[in-house]
């Protein structure tokens, strides 16, 4: 008979233990996230995510920050609830294109279609940072966190592509202007890393973070 999720031990006592929370209202990450089989809530954070910038000296410092500030928000607007102890998932993506340029949600259509026309026959990186806060009873919780990086290849983009593209609506709640898992696979050449990572939240990646937090004696 076939079940659903891994029915692997550790992913067990986590849910049995832990009130667990995803701290996104990204529903890639909840179809990803179901996959594990897991039961959990969504509680989106409210966090502003505004932080400046040019204060990160890598793209990848600016991802994780944000990721775990948004963890942190939902962290401590739950803590004390009952009935278990808080397992809250954080994550935040950006893109990144050749020229070094944080790309995140587009502002208007002319913002998504300007992203798009600069990721035309380049190369872009996706980055995701990954925050996970666990509450073990001490004073202060238990942090975990981890950046997962894709390189993204795009073919020539033209205009009437670009604005084709920019009038389905596709681009405009996406990192990059840009979804892979959809109409834009037919604009992209090639990735290298992980796929899933692209669509929003690297698997990967989050299973071996639980992982040693099982080594860890944490969950």
């Amino acid at each position: 008979m076939e079940t659903t999720g891994l029915r692997i031990p550790f992913i067990e006592t986590l849910e049995q233990r832990f009130r667990v929370v995803l701290a996104s209202a990204s529903p890639r990450r909840r179809e990803l996230l179901d996959r594990l089989g897991i039961t959990y809530e969504v509680i989106p954070s409210t966090f502003a995510e505004d932080l400046d910038k040019t204060q990160y000296a890598a793209a990848s410092d600016y991802v994780l920050d944000t990721a775990v500030q948004k963890t942190t928000d939902v962290f401590h607007r739950l803590k004390g609830e009952l009935p278990k102890p808080l397992f809250v998932i954080g994550a935040d993506t950006i893109v990144v294109n050749s020229r070094g340029v944080i790309l995140e949600k587009p502002t208007s259509r002319d913002d998504a279609a300007t992203t798009l026309r600069g990721l035309s026959s380049a190369v872009n990186t996706v980055y995701t940072g990954v925050c996970v806060m666990v509450d073990t009873g001490c004073a202060q919780p238990h942090v975990a966190t981890a950046v997962e990086a894709t390189d993204v290849e795009f073919g020539e983009l033209d205009d009437a592509m670009v604005d084709a593209y920019v009038a389905t609506g596709e681009p405009h709640d996406k990192a990059g202007s840009y979804a892979y898992q959809s109409l834009a696979c037919f604009f992209v050449h090639g990735i290298r890393g992980d796929y899933y990572n692209v669509v929003g939240f690297p698997c990967a990646r989050f299973f071996q973070m639980l992982r040693e937090l099982h080594a860890e004696g944490v969950i």
